[in-house]
């Protein structure tokens, strides 16, 4: 019997060391008001379980007191037993934002339980209703002793009456959790107080108590955990909004920038129109401003085409194309496009090809996308004097398969500064204004060139010193092709090839591109017959005899049906004579991926607007 009061001594020290350190835990978390009220709860438990130590070792025979300590002991454990089931009461109603909390009224009768309980405990020194001690200090029960269990159970009861209540009638997860978490533990011990007597009333507000806290404490840890997820969505919003602005800020300058850049040659085109609608007489000023307009035009367009590259590139629509080619051969068309204007403005062109693998798969459109802006930028920042060499050398590779092909462009133009080197790849940026430097460009060419070498898996670095020069070093890796690539297109000549009696289907539905277009191929004395949709071109070709046609120039996009369903109806025809009739696209979709996809349509070439009248030629005689 000794060993199991001993034991019970334990577990209610053990308890009560618990409830302290809830109750320490509480007192550094009052800025929580929920957490507040609950220490209040906390409290009341620890100051019963005081009481009840010393009452459980009357109890036991532990200890001997005089009547009036025992007395003074049993009321105050009965008044602390219902002041706590009150501010257990208390504390759930204010989770739950119960209107018997907000009404004075209601809580004015709340508190009664608990007045009555300790009028009753007082009360019985004389009445013995409750309880009483005898001369000898031992403990009696008194007739209204069952009140000292109806007073703290009333409390129980309607808050578990209360919570069923809410549970119905309202959604919140967090309140409904803290209630049940509480209220099983305290309603089991409850009902084994009724059942087989003894203080488990304290053992279920104990457990409560400590579930409560527990979920207290998980529930700050959630509030600090999504305090932490807000914060980092805040940081990312800011770096978000900040590259936004960046590139707001970076447009507004290209926009500006842009604004004298895209007037200029606006400018002439207008003004050597309306000076060559004066003077058409004399034909010297004519040619002079034709040759004006046609330059000018020229710039404009690279312009546009240099937009939308970008455009195209970071919308992700820009894929490799890769073919089997040569790369002296395929580089060769770089370097006579350079050659004569290098000449003319007496800078030193050196061209230097030395690879091992002359034969690789590779995008040869982007490859010379690559060459020619990094060579166009060395050719408008040199001088005369200067000199631009182009060193295309294959270099040790660790690939099986591959080759590493290392191009170098290296000028003694006029350099950049250390400043400007650091932002050269980004978008929208120049060193200088064309009013500056005398040298038009849209500041998108770099970007350009980045992030084609980047798509191509590939590297890129640049050196450069004002007054010293500049130094562009590209880097890709290639796979060998397995047969030798022919790149030389044989092309017919146009001087040699005669276009008359040849007649031709025209399919545009602008009148303006169509009157330039019937323009250039009846000055080549072809005849033009034309329709103006894909649906009326398949009417015409099906209406026609074979070989009444001998090509379709192809518009794309047109109302009613576009060029690539047109083109895919024809090659299905019944007669072959008709099905494999030439068909070239002549349309402002005039990237590689366009090329391509008027190609997988059964197209026989392509031509890109606005038209050029030679590439217009030169593509008809090869087709021809």
């Amino acid at each position: 019997m000794m060993i199991q009061c001993l034991q019970t001594m334990a577990c209610e020290y053990a308890i009560l060391a618990i409830m302290i350190y809830i109750g320490l835990r509480c007192f550094f978390q009052r800025n929580n008001q929920l957490i507040r009220r609950f220490s209040h709860f906390v409290v009341g438990i620890i100051i019963f379980q005081i009481i009840n130590i010393p009452v459980r070792m009357i109890d036991a025979g532990l200890a001997h007191m005089s009547q009036i300590t025992v007395f003074v002991l049993n009321s105050a454990f009965m008044i602390a037993e219902t002041f706590v089931t009150y501010e257990w009461f208390v504390f759930f109603e204010h989770v739950q934002d119960s209107f018997l909390i907000k009404s004075k009224l209601v809580r004015l009768f709340g508190i009664v339980p608990l007045v009555l309980i300790t009028v009753l405990s007082i009360a019985s020194w004389w009445t013995h209703w409750l309880f009483y001690a005898d001369d000898a200090g031992v403990y009696h029960r008194g007739t209204l002793f069952a009140l000292q269990i109806v007073f703290p159970y009333t409390y129980v009861v309607v808050t578990l009456v209360s919570a069923v209540a809410y549970s119905i009638t309202r959604k919140e997860k967090r309140s409904a959790v803290i209630m049940t978490i509480a209220l099983i533990p305290a309603l089991i011990c409850s009902v084994l107080q009724v059942i087989a007597g003894g203080s488990y009333i304290l053992a279920g507000l104990t457990l409560s108590a400590i579930f409560v806290y527990m979920e207290l404490c998980m529930e700050d840890i959630r509030k600090v955990e999504k305090l932490a997820m807000l914060e980092k969505s805040k940081r990312e919003l800011e770096e978000a909004l900040d590259m936004a602005n960046k590139a707001n800020s970076a447009k507004t300058v290209f926009l500006n920038s842009m604004s004298h850049d895209i007037r200029t040659p606006m400018n002439a085109i207008i003004g050597f129109t309306d000076l060559l609608g004066e003077n058409l007489g004399d034909e010297k000023k004519a040619r002079d401003y034709i040759g004006k307009i046609k330059s000018s035009s020229d710039y404009l367009l690279s312009l546009i085409n240099n937009v939308l590259e970008m455009a195209r590139i970071e919308s992700g629509r820009s894929d490799l194309d890769e073919r089997d080619i040569s790369v002296e051969k395929s580089l060769d068309a770089v370097y006579w496009i350079f050659e004569a204007q290098m000449k003319e403005k007496h800078i030193d062109f050196i061209w230097d090809v030395n690879v091992k693998h002359n034969n690789i798969k590779c995008d040869v459109v982007k490859l010379k996308e690559i060459l020619m802006n990094i060579i166009n930028n060395a050719y408008k920042y040199s001088l005369p004097g200067d000199s631009v060499a182009v060193r295309i050398e294959e270099i040790p590779c660790d690939r099986d398969g591959y080759a590493r092909i290392q191009t170098t462009v290296k000028d003694t133009g006029i350099g950049m500064s250390e400043e400007f080197l650091e932002h050269i790849f980004e978008d929208f940026t120049r060193a200088q204004t064309s009013t500056e430097s005398g040298q038009f460009g849209t500041g998108l060419g770099m970007a350009i060139v980045k992030k084609i070498v980047d798509l191509m898996g590939g590297t890129i670095d640049v050196q450069s010193k004002q007054g010293v020069g500049t130094t562009f070093t590209v880097t890709l890796e290639h796979k060998i092709a397995e047969i030798a690539a022919e790149n030389r297109e044989v092309v017919k000549s146009t001087e040699d090839y005669s276009f008359r009696g040849k007649r031709i289907l025209l399919v545009e539905d602008n009148d303006l591109n169509a009157e330039i277009a019937q323009t250039i191929l009846a000055g080549t004395g072809m005849t033009v017959d034309r329709a103006c949709d894909g649906i009326q071109c398949v009417d015409v070709l099906k209406g026609s005899e074979p070989g009444y046609y001998d090509m379709v120039l192809m518009d794309i996009q047109m109302p009613n049906m576009d060029g690539y369903e047109a083109t895919r109806i024809i090659r299905q025809f019944e007669d072959k004579r008709l099905s494999e009739i030439p068909i070239i696209a002549m349309t402002a979709n005039a990237f590689a991926e366009d090329r391509k996809q008027a190609f997988d349509a059964g197209m026989n070439g392509h031509i890109a607007k606005p038209i050029n009248a030679e590439d217009l030629k030169t593509t008809l005689a090869g087709i021809l």
